[in-house]
């Protein structure tokens, strides 16, 4: 008789609990990336195939996330990522490799935040800090008020409430029509009120300010709020996960006092600093005083490693340049990559890179961006530019059986591209696979490259490559010129941006 042996027991007990376990097997996920047969004998069924069988996009997110990590703009660690990419680039062939700096402000280090319940259960809570807002002064003890105005005139009626209170500015059950976003269309007058409802916080004597993430299943969110000038105020704000923002508005609703202790420790630099956009060029042939930009941001939020948001794009434009130096394809037009900073205090970099570059906006033929994480692309938004159509269909048109066939009018001003779509330049972003984007990773402490899909980031780099190389080689030129877009009527909200 054969005595069992250690592995075989522990097998044994791995059945046995699988086969008690109250949950079913997860199906297989079916990729929604079309399998090509085989790859034509074209400039563009060569990059196809190369990607496909050797590509790196993976490998260059994975060491952004895992080895770099999150990359603030201002920080240390973007100054590494962008060495990093600049000797990337030069390995992989591309010439005029070198940074181009712009005026950041201050920057902003993020601190050790927590936060406590003083009455009730006592429970501690993930809380963390709005970056580029004021720290507390140590921890600060307050009482909890809701205070959900969304204006001066509305903030005001909350007069001789606020010393000493840290405030829930997040109602989630809040049914009154939304007001219109950024002053109605008149930007300064929005920011002028902005300013105003600080000062009215900070003149009341209010603690802190909580508002509620976007996100569910306990992720936290970030942005910037505050601002990067020295002179300007701010108040102690943070984001909290849905369900212990929830649980203390359920709290307060009993009209019994709810009193918290919180702690915001974030720092900002003792000087103004300045940002770096990283620019790198494969030059042209005959057509080499044309240029086509291919970029993302190399910057990120920093509660997760800033895998998706985005170590993706970035990946993908070194991927494209890695592509035509393994192929030996020479374009027509130079190819410049642009990986920008700042993209997520308010597209810092593209902005800065247009304004010193605004003579040289004609001769660029376009500018494709990937910014929406993971997700295979499956097409461009064309900013309502329709004279665009005909050209943007030929330069998909060797990508239509991988699932890029979308041509979007619609306008999209969250990302990089925006910037130079403003000044008249044909500039799209990639209409993307969602994946778990915008309900996880995007700004949460879940972006990490565990949410990485191969399949589809490789689908996706093979796709900004080909458009790339098309834009590239092809005898029209895009038209330029702004676009009228009707004004939105009076009252109505604008959409969200897919920052």
């Amino acid at each position: 008789m054969l005595r069992p042996t250690p592995a075989f027991l522990s097998l044994a007990l791995a059945g046995i609990l699988q086969a008690q376990s109250p949950f079913p097997a997860a199906a297989p996920v079916v990729s929604p990336v079309p399998v090509l047969a085989s790859y034509p004998d074209t400039p563009a069924g060569k990059l196809l195939k190369e990607i496909k069988e050797h590509s790196e996009v993976v490998a260059r997110v994975e060491h952004l996330a895992d080895m770099i990590g999150p990359r603030l703009t201002g920080s240390q660690q973007l100054r590494q990522a962008q060495a990093w990419a600049m000797a990337e680039a030069k390995a992989l062939g591309a010439v005029n490799v070198h940074e181009e700096a712009y005026d950041l402000g201050l920057a902003w280090t993020r601190g050790v935040d927590s936060a406590r319940l003083l009455t009730q259960n006592g429970i501690r809570f993930r809380v963390d800090q709005l970056a580029w807002t004021a720290a507390t002064p140590g921890p600060v003890q307050g009482e909890l008020l809701l205070v959900d105005a969304r204006n001066l005139e509305e903030l005001q009626a909350f007069k001789g409430r606020l010393k000493g209170r840290i405030l829930l500015r997040t109602n989630p059950d809040d049914k009154r029509p939304p007001l219109p976003r950024g002053g109605g269309g008149d930007m300064a007058a929005f920011q002028a009120e902005q300013v105003a409802m600080t000062r009215f916080l900070l003149d009341e004597g209010t603690l802190a300010v909580l508002m509620m993430s976007g996100r569910k299943n306990g992720l936290s969110f970030t942005t910037a709020g505050g601002g990067r000038d020295p002179k300007r105020i701010t108040v102690p704000s943070a984001y909290l996960p849905q369900e212990p923002y929830r649980m203390l508005l359920r709290l307060v609703a009993r009209k019994e006092p709810v009193k918290l202790e919180l702690s915001l420790g974030g720092t900002f630099s003792a000087q103004p600093v300045q940002a770096h956009n990283v620019i790198a060029d494969i030059p042209g042939t005959d057509l080499a005083s044309e240029v086509v930009i291919l970029g993302g941001h190399l910057d990120s939020w920093d509660l997760g490693t800033g895998a998706t948001d985005n170590a993706t794009g970035s990946a993908v434009a070194l991927e494209t340049l890695r592509a035509l130096k393994a192929t030996g394809l020479k374009p027509r037009r130079t190819l410049r990559i642009i990986l920008w900073s700042g993209e997520e205090q308010g597209l810092l970099g593209s902005r800065a890179y247009v304004e010193a570059h605004k003579a040289e906006m004609d001769a660029v033929q376009a500018v494709l961006v990937h910014d929406m994480g993971t997700g295979m692309v499956k097409g461009f938004d064309l900013q309502g530019r329709e004279n665009c159509r005909g050209l943007m269909a030929q330069a998909i048109a060797p990508l239509n059986d991988l699932g890029v066939r979308e041509l979007s009018l619609r306008t999209m001003n969250g990302t990089d591209h925006a910037s130079f779509d403003r000044v008249g330049v044909p500039a799209f972003a990639a209409i993307q696979e969602p994946v778990d984007y915008f309900e996880g990773t995007h700004h949460s402490q879940m972006d990490y490259a565990d949410h990485l899909k191969p399949d589809q980031l490789i689908q996706g780099a093979q796709a900004m490559a080909v458009a790339t190389w098309e834009l590239l080689n092809m005898p029209g030129r895009l038209p330029h010129g702004t676009v009228a877009r009707p004004a939105r009527p009076a009252g109505e909200a604008t959409p969200a941006p897919r920052p």
